[in-house]
């Protein structure tokens, strides 16, 4: 049983388990290096149950949407704000080979409680599909920075200035950068750059997500955010000129307006090859642990990853091997 935990880093991995160790009755500190460009703060803390070129339902997807659906439903009880909002989602096929892999998954069940609607090659809403698409519910949105905002604002006591390394376990959350720190360099951890843009399109009135690779998200008043690229190479926080044309070019293929872009911003994911969480106590230094590589799903595995840790760290209990850091050490 611990009674202190101390956190390094304060994004949604460290604002998630914060909570869950609350609720365990463990006394949390958290350190944290304030970066208004980190990846909770950039990213649009999209949920989607289905992705991918080969319109793949997201691994474990109601299981975990279904928990993420109830944290986030507790915190905004809790914190007297809104964070969850459902979307419908239009996605446009890319190639003929897209649709055959929708059509295949959807004949055999796969997509049937995603309430999917084929759509046929031509014009929809004034979008053009020359191969088609779908529209699908089950969508959401999370609102991190709102999240971490009220969360820190409450809990203003647990921050402190320097690590305290005093407690009786120290979690690393720091997201790509826990690559830094020499004890968890070995995690398959592949940071990815993602950049976003923040638009006007003027006459614009859609109110679902649209999506041929690059997704167009509404805001409200003809504005709207525009993402995410995915670069495993550039390690360079600042956004750029490459990404603007890339998102722009893209999005101009499912708008009528003009599109007049307000803000670009850009963050490094905590990545991994196989999409999956890294959370567990280190194999040797067992005071410390780790909870990283949410990457693009980190709205959706994150609540229920943070349930995962803080019932390992608090009660002792298994992680789930899918999860587990273990299965990455190789001494």
């Amino acid at each position: 049983m611990i009674r202190h935990a101390h956190l390094i880093g304060f994004g949604l991995a460290g604002a998630l388990l914060m909570r869950q160790l609350q609720k365990r009755g463990v006394r949390v500190t958290v350190n944290d290096r304030v970066d208004p460009q980190s990846s909770s703060h950039v990213a649009a803390g999209m949920i989607t149950p289905i992705t991918g070129q080969r319109v793949k339902p997201t691994w474990r997807g109601q299981e975990l949407q279904e928990f993420a659906r109830r944290t986030y439903a507790e915190l905004e009880h809790d914190l007297g704000i809104s964070l969850w909002k459902d979307w419908s989602l239009v996605r446009v096929f890319r190639t003929d080979t897209m649709r055959t892999w929708f059509e295949q998954r959807r004949d055999t069940g796969e997509l049937e409680q995603y309430s999917v609607e084929a759509l046929d090659p031509g014009v929809h809403d004034g979008i053009e599909m020359p191969y088609g698409g779908f529209r699908h519910a089950g969508v959401a949105t999370v609102q991190m920075p709102t999240l971490l905002s009220a969360l820190r604002t409450k809990h203003v006591e647990m921050f402190v200035d320097e690590p305290d390394l005093s407690a009786d376990v120290v979690v690393t959350c720091t997201g790509a950068a826990v690559l830094e720190d020499p004890r968890w360099s070995w995690l398959p951890i592949e940071p990815s750059k993602g950049e976003i843009l923040d638009v006007r399109i003027e006459g614009d009135t859609c109110d679902y997500i649209r999506t041929n690779g690059t997704w167009i998200l509404p805001c409200g008043d003809s504005i709207f955010r525009i993402g995410a690229t995915h670069d495993w190479d550039d390690r360079d926080p600042r956004p750029t000129d490459a990404a603007r044309t890339l998102l722009l070019s893209e999005a101009s293929k499912m708008v009528a307006g003009d599109i007049t872009v307000l803000d670009q911003r850009a963050a490094l994911r905590p990545s991994t090859k196989y999409k999956r969480p890294l959370v567990g106590r280190h194999p040797v230094d067992i005071g410390h642990a780790v909870f990283t590589g949410l990457g693009t799903k980190g709205a959706l595995q994150g609540p229920w990853a943070s349930h995962q840790i803080a019932e390992h760290l608090v009660n002792g209990a298994d992680l789930d091997p899918e999860i587990a850091i273990t299965r990455w050490w190789n001494p």
